[in-house]
C-alpha cells in the first residue's frame, strides 16, 4: 500500500514538473502565481489506520506551497493555515475582493514580509476541521499547542492532545482534570465562534436515513 502511494506521489511530482516546464518554455513563470496544496492527507498505517476520516496529523497536515511571480528564496513557516486561507490568498493575488464573512486570511502579507519578519511563524491562532455525515458531525480545533475534537451538535469534547509534548498523538488527555481550563478555553475562546455560522437546525433535523435518500 505504501509503495503504491509513494508511486502516486512521484507521479504527481513529475506532472507538476511538466506544468512548470511548460510555463518556463512559454515565458510565463514571471507572471504566474503557483500554489500547490491537497484536500486531505493519508494515514498510511499510522495508528493502524488508512484513508482520511480522522483528525490525526497524517490525515490533516497537508502541503501548502506558494511561489509568487518572479520567485523568492524558499523558506518555511509553521503558522497555522487552512483551506479558507488558500481561497483568500488567490483572491488577494488576483486583486479581487475578499469573501464576505469568511475566516480565510490571505497568505500574501506573510510571504511578502519574508522569513525574518517577527510574525513569520505566526498566521492564525486556531484552525478548524470538520467531518461526518448528518446526523453525525465532528469538529476539531487546532492551536499551536493543542488539538481538541468535539461532537459538533453537543460540543462534548472527545479528544485532546498536547501537540508540544505528544506530537505523535498517543495520549488522549480529554479526561485529565489538570487540563480542564485548556478544554474550556479552546471551546469558549475558539470553537464556539468558528462553529457559530453552521446551520445547526438543518443538521439536527436530518436523519441518517433521510439524508441517504436525498
Amino acid at each position: 500500500m505504501k509503495t503504491y502511494y509513494y508511486g502516486k506521489v512521484s507521479l504527481i511530482d513529475d506532472c507538476i514538473g511538466r506544468v512548470l516546464k511548460a510555463l518556463e518554455e512559454k515565458g510565463l513563470m514571471e507572471n504566474t502565481w503557483i500554489l500547490f496544496s491537497a484536500d486531505h492527507g493519508e494515514m498510511l498505517g499510522d495508528h493502524g489506520l488508512i484513508a482520511k476520516k480522522v483528525f490525526y496529523e497524517g490525515a490533516l497536515n497537508i502541503p501548502c506551497i506558494v511561489r509568487p511571480p518572479e520567485g523568492i528564496d524558499g523558506w518555511q513557516s509553521d503558522g497555522l493555515t487552512d483551506h479558507l486561507d488558500i481561497g483568500a490568498t488567490l483572491l488577494d493575488a488576483a486583486g479581487a475582493e475578499a469573501y464576505e464573512d469568511s475566516d480565510g486570511r490571505s497568505l500574501l502579507p506573510l510571504i511578502a514580509a519574508g522569513p525574518d519578519a517577527p510574525d513569520a511563524q505566526i498566521h492564525k491562532e486556531a484552525v478548524l476541521s470538520e467531518m461526518g455525515l448528518p446526523p453525525m458531525a465532528y469538529s476539531m480545533l487546532r492551536t499551536d499547542r493543542y488539538k481538541m475534537s468535539v461532537d459538533t451538535l453537543t460540543r462534548e469534547p472527545l479528544d485532546l492532545y498536547d501537540m508540544e509534548n505528544d506530537p505523535d498523538e498517543l495520549h488522549n488527555r480529554i479526561d485529565d482534570p489538570s487540563l480542564k481550563q485548556v478544554r474550556d478555553g479552546l471551546l469558549e475562546g475558539h470553537l464556539n465562534r468558528l462553529l457559530s455560522r453552521m446551520d445547526m437546525t438543518s443538521l439536527k433535523g436530518t436523519s441518517a436515513k433521510g439524508w441517504r435518500k436525498r
